[in-house]
């Protein structure tokens, strides 16, 4: 059993006593508030966190001993600690059919983080044991009977194993924790973020070890060697969004596992804030009055027959085409190539939407939209209200979606204006509570909101200095060169053709 270090009432004669009767991860969340609240002495800050640690080791760490006759405990300190040696058993408790699974997943994070050279691919079901060939020289590739296995592609593995399997996901980060701390090699240090960045945006550590995780990275703010500290604070961005959304459906792909992984250095224009993704445009669209992914898949939408599709933004695109169009765009290449279905770039709107950082109404003006929602001049009023960016963003996708209205469009698509509303609140507006009940209940107001921003909202007349336009084009002639819109319609089997472009990401 791990002692758990005591805080003495001594201690906290700052006024601060009560905290010796909290549980120790509630007063981690107390210390984390501390830069907006209050600020605790250094030495009381680190006792609460050694002893909120500790605490965590002794209620969900798994016994692990050494020694071939007289067997003693690994102290936590040690087991947590960076190692070159396999694992023989989880660091966690888990349930005994998940054991090997664990020890794998150790492998493909050593292997991922160049700790470990390997002849044969973890994770990867072979169709023979027969004995492996050797690996490249970059150690970047295993091949067995001629069958070539990535790191990239390990590492894909392990993170469908966490989405798919909910116990090992405390398990993946205690083990990437493990090999980034008191780890020798800065190659590997670095390694190991970018892999932290990339479990981020795949699914969230449970409540028990968010706190931990978090008081973890926020530790290293001040690692500047091996820029440490910039993946650190982007990885707190990321920690609070991901545990507020919840895990992917499905694992990234290869290549949104590479996007993720830079993402610190070249920031993604998916699930970043609003103001963040508009700045990163502005050196290159210094123009634009609104994200110009926007632009892009909306005209995408209707140069490939959004208004003749019928469930249009409900019925869902090609999930590998979604990705990759996505992976593209975060490469800044802005086209349609080998894409003729519209439902492609309307469920990635759709996708933009609900994966900003924060919602684009914000969280501040929610219950305001639910108290009024059945008002619509009240409705029409919040939405002058909101943030320059914020507003002009709603200003489009609304008037975009107003497009659909038309009853000579709905009766081709079969989506009314309640229907639109139904599809398109959730991506909107987001309710923070964590009850169900008042979920459930604000749904209901949700939905009214949005149908009457689909109803009664004036987008030409709300702001004299952004009015909407659509189904004109995307349109680039090179790097740097300023965007031009016009159409671009073939048949309707053809996609809008939008020349490449790429983001200066500096």
């Amino acid at each position: 059993m791990v002692d758990t270090p005591r805080i003495t009432t001594k201690r906290l004669s700052t006024g601060l006593a009560f905290l010796s009767f909290l549980p120790p991860l509630q007063i981690l969340k107390l210390i984390s508030l501390r830069s907006e609240h209050f600020t605790l002495p250094k030495e009381l800050a680190d006792d609460i966190q050694q002893f909120g640690v500790a605490d965590f080791a002794k209620r969900y760490f798994s016994t692990h001993k050494t020694g071939l006759i007289f067997r003693r405990r690994v102290p936590v300190e040690q087991m947590m600690s960076w190692q070159r040696a396999p694992l023989n058993s989880p660091l966690l408790v888990l349930n005994r059919s998940l054991h090997k699974d664990a020890v794998r997943i150790f492998k493909v994070i050593q292997r991922i983080m160049g700790d470990r050279d390997r002849d044969r691919p973890v994770g990867v079901r072979m169709q023979s044991e027969a004995p492996p060939m050797a690996s490249n020289s970059n150690g970047n590739v295993s091949s067995i009977n001629g069958t070539a296995v990535s790191v990239l592609e390990e590492e894909r593995w392990l993170l469908v194993e966490g989405v798919m399997h909910g116990e090992l996901r405390d398990e993946i980060y205690c083990q990437t924790i493990k090999q980034l701390s008191l780890n020798p090699n800065p190659y590997s240090v670095f390694r190991g973020w970018q892999l932290m960045c990339v479990l981020l945006v795949s699914f969230p550590p449970s409540k028990n070890l968010e706190t931990y995780l978090d008081s973890f990275i926020r530790d290293r703010f001040t690692h500047t060697e091996g820029r440490v500290d910039v993946m650190a604070k982007y990885c707190v961005g990321r920690l609070a969004n991901i545990s507020k959304k919840g895990p992917r459906g499905k694992a990234p792909t290869c290549q949104e596992i590479e996007t993720a992984s830079d993402a610190a250095f070249n920031p993604s224009t998916f699930g970043e804030p609003l103001d963040s993704i508009f700045r990163l445009q502005q050196r290159t669209y210094a123009d634009a009055k609104v994200p110009i992914i926007l632009p892009f898949l909306t005209d995408g939408v209707l140069a490939l027959g959004g208004t003749k599709a019928e469930g249009i933004f409900r019925v869902p695109g090609d999930g590998e085409l979604v990705s990759d169009l996505r992976v593209r765009i975060d490469k800044g290449h802005y086209n349609l190539e080998g894409i003729d279905d519209c439902h492609v770039p309307a469920s990635l709107l759709k996708l933009w939407l609900r994966e900003l950082q924060d919602p684009l109404i914000p969280t501040e003006m929610y219950n305001d939209c639910v108290a009024c929602a059945e008002d619509p001049e009240k409705v029409v009023e919040i939405v002058k209200k909101l943030p320059t960016i914020n507003r002009r963003v709603l200003l489009f996708v609304i008037s975009f979606l107003q497009t659909f209205l038309p009853e000579s469009v709905q009766a081709v698509t079969k989506m009314t204006s309640a229907n639109l509303a139904l599809v398109m609140a959730p991506n909107l507006l987001r309710c923070d509570s964590d009850s169900v009940a008042v979920v459930f209940t604000n749904t209901k107001y949700e939905h009214i909101f949005v149908h009457n921003l689909l109803l009664h909202l004036k987008c030409n007349k709300v702001d004299p200095d952004f009015v909407p336009v659509h189904g004109l084009g995307a349109s680039s002639s090179g790097r740097g060169s300023k965007p031009r819109y016009r159409v671009h319609r073939r048949d309707s089997s053809s996609a809008s053709s939008v020349s490449d472009h790429r983001h200066d990401a500096n």
